[in-house]
């Protein structure tokens, strides 16, 4: 993921990711899953606060949950 600050572009795919792992939720049912969706709510949240470093870090630590909850 490049970390370059843009944090508009970050919410954007963070959304989509989050409408994916949501209905995958609804599905599985895995902690690893609803672990992963509370990271990128938070990655979302603060990226729409123009924080991006803390948004890309909120995001990167979701996603290992929902590739092993997947």
């Amino acid at each position: 993921m490049e970390k370059k600050g843009h944090a508009e572009e970050l919410v954007k795919h963070a959304e989509i990711a989050l409408k994916h792992a949501e209905s995958a939720m609804g599905e599985t049912k895995s902690p690893h899953v609803s672990e992963g969706i509370k990271g990128l709510k938070d990655g979302i949240e603060h990226g729409k606060a123009g924080h991006a470093d803390v948004a890309t870090k909120a995001i990167e630590n979701a996603l290992p949950h929902l590739s092993e909850g997947m």
